[in-house]
């Protein structure tokens, strides 16, 4: 059975220092998980699995909770990353166990993500019943050889244990951060990364959204966009963000965290671009994609 705690999440010095019961007065979110879920290891946002319900800023900056677990995690887990978002300071109503159960997740969900370089959830739903039950009693099944992502239906063929082919579609929802503007934008704009919104959402079948808003650091609108709808880059120009011999913040990530060094571009570069760059403190030369103004992502894999 699920535990329902209503709560005030304020911090201090980054941390908890009250957790209030009241009963009288509304929650101005509510947040409800179930007793299990079937994620990636390591971590996910609380958006990809929970019911979020509550003041628009307020529920959009909860689902980008990070959720870190070892096979479970606890409510004092989502507590804990809530104090880091907006959620910080407001009346919030937590409906899940004391503990939720993290299962893998299932091994389609995985190998499209690994086929795709996909970052968040993948939801696989087959009908009747679960994946599981519907690949029960043949020997395996093959995927196409390319996916885009953000595809709806899948076509999955199971093998029978004659080795013969059966058609399947498998429907597919594509989880990932979206971001928007706070505001209306006008027409020729020069986008402010500090007035832009994220949250979780489903992906747009064609993927041409933005999923960091890194991304649109230092880009002008190309026509008027309105607020809190997802910017798509066809809604922006990008400028030529890195020159060469500039100075550029190199970003490594694992696991969901980000380390940052120094580093020197090779080449000019606009978003999205690969481009060379020079590590200050190791002086090799590796590949890096740029995600931002004067902010690459590396490749360590990728040497001179």
């Amino acid at each position: 059975m699920k535990a329902h705690s209503f709560i005030i999440i304020t911090i201090l010095t980054a941390a908890f220092s009250a957790f209030l019961p009241r009963p009288a007065r509304a929650a101005e979110l509510t947040i409800s998980l179930p007793p299990s879920v079937e994620a990636r290891e390591g971590w996910f946002y609380l958006g990809e699995y929970a019911e979020i319900y509550g003041d628009r800023e307020t529920a959009d900056g909860a689902s980008m909770a990070v959720i870190r677990h070892d096979g479970s995690f606890s409510r004092r887990d989502v507590i804990d990353a809530l104090s880091y978002t907006e959620a910080a300071g407001r009346e919030v109503s937590i409906v899940m166990p004391d503990v939720v159960e993290v299962d893998a997740e299932p091994e389609i969900a995985a190998e499209l993500r690994a086929m795709t370089a996909w970052k968040w959830r993948v939801e696989i739903d087959v009908a009747p019943g679960s994946w599981a039950e519907t690949i029960n009693g043949f020997s395996g099944y093959r995927l196409p050889p390319k996916i885009t992502p953000g595809a709806r239906s899948i076509a999955v063929k199971l093998v029978d244990a004659d080795g013969r082919e059966h058609n399947k579609q498998v429907k597919a929802t594509w989880y990932q951060p979206v971001i928007y503007a706070t505001r209306p934008l006008s027409r020729g704009e020069r986008i402010d990364v500090s007035k832009l919104g994220a949250r979780i959402g489903k992906a747009a079948m064609m993927m041409t959204g933005f999923s960091s808003p890194e991304q649109l650091a230092g880009a002008v609108t190309r026509k008027a966009v309105n607020a809190l709808v997802q910017l798509e880059t066809g809604d922006v120009r990008q400028e030529s963000f890195i020159r060469a011999g500039s100075t550029v913040t190199m970003v490594a990530r694992s696991n969901g965290l980000g380390v940052e060094v120094k580093g020197i571009a090779m080449q000019r570069g606009g978003l999205g671009d690969i481009i060379r760059v020079k590590n200050l403190s190791s002086k090799k030369i590796l590949k890096a994609r740029i995600i931002g103004a004067d902010r690459v992502e590396i490749n360590t894999e990728a040497a001179r």
